[in-house]
């Protein structure tokens, strides 16, 4: 597996600049979305205010949105507990057998999927692998492990 054939379609700051425009320029009728620095810092325990804005804009499109994560069960439902979206954890991104589930139960194709994430080796990969479109990130904090920080280096380079 080559990472420098990693692919995305479009480099964002964060996942607001992702707006319903842009969702239709690209077709896209459902949203896989990482968790951890790309919605909320590391380990932030509920969506803040600009999460759920932005959530409540996507679903008035009428876009499903699933929220993948590589993170523990406890993780995960402490989030989404009162948000009205689909999740998966514990994903092993870069795997993809979670990505295939999601679409099955989105009841999207692959070409009418994104994945939206923070990191070239975990959540563009697993996009690039699944055959679906993905969009990069710029990650939100700074309280990553040093596994994650050492990742971010790497992917610093390729990037240049």
């Amino acid at each position: 597996m080559k990472v420098t054939n990693t692919k995305f379609l479009r480099a964002f700051n964060s996942y607001k600049d992702i707006t319903p425009e842009i969702i239709k320029q690209f077709h896209i009728n459902g949203i896989l979305i990482d968790l951890d620095d790309t919605l909320v810092p590391h380990n932030y325990p509920v969506p803040d205010e600009s999460v759920k804005l932005w959530l409540e804009i996507i679903n008035k499109e009428g876009i499903p949105v699933c929220i993948i994560s590589n993170n523990q069960k406890k993780r995960m439902m402490s989030f989404i507990k009162d948000l009205n979206v689909g999740y998966f954890y514990n994903s092993f991104k870069p795997r993809t057998h979670v990505i295939d589930l999601a679409l099955g139960v989105m009841n999207i194709r692959r070409d009418e999927a994104v994945l939206i994430g923070d990191q070239l080796f975990t959540d563009i990969l697993a996009a690039n692998k699944s055959g679906i479109k993905a969009f990069l990130v710029k990650p939100i904090g700074n309280k990553s492990t040093l596994f994650i920080k050492l990742k971010r280096f790497i992917e610093r380079k390729i990037l240049k």
